[in-house]
């Protein structure tokens, strides 16, 4: 774990995100324990070059809560694959 920790304390999108120049959707559970939600926001702050941007988290009742919302993962996919169809839509 110790090699684990030393080998991606570095490992973070600051300075990529802002690179990005397509639709981009964030989604996070509000109760992820492994990758705080703080870094979803980070994220949505720094995609300023996206066409289109949404962040989108998943929090009680509707479930999605945890990492990779594991807890509701058929909701949340169906979720996102309506942003992708209605974005694909938009572009044609």
């Amino acid at each position: 774990m110790d090699d684990f920790i030393e080998k991606t304390k570095n490992m973070h999108l600051n300075g990529v995100v802002e690179q990005i120049t397509v639709p981009f959707l964030i989604t996070h559970g509000a109760g992820d324990r492994q990758i705080n939600v703080k870094y979803a926001h980070q994220s949505y702050d720094q995609a300023v070059n996206s066409p289109k941007r949404e962040l989108r988290i998943f929090d009680e009742p509707e479930g999605g809560t945890e990492h990779i919302s594991i807890d509701n993962m058929p909701y949340v996919g169906s979720i996102i694959a309506d942003w992708v169809a209605e974005t694909f839509a938009e572009l044609a």
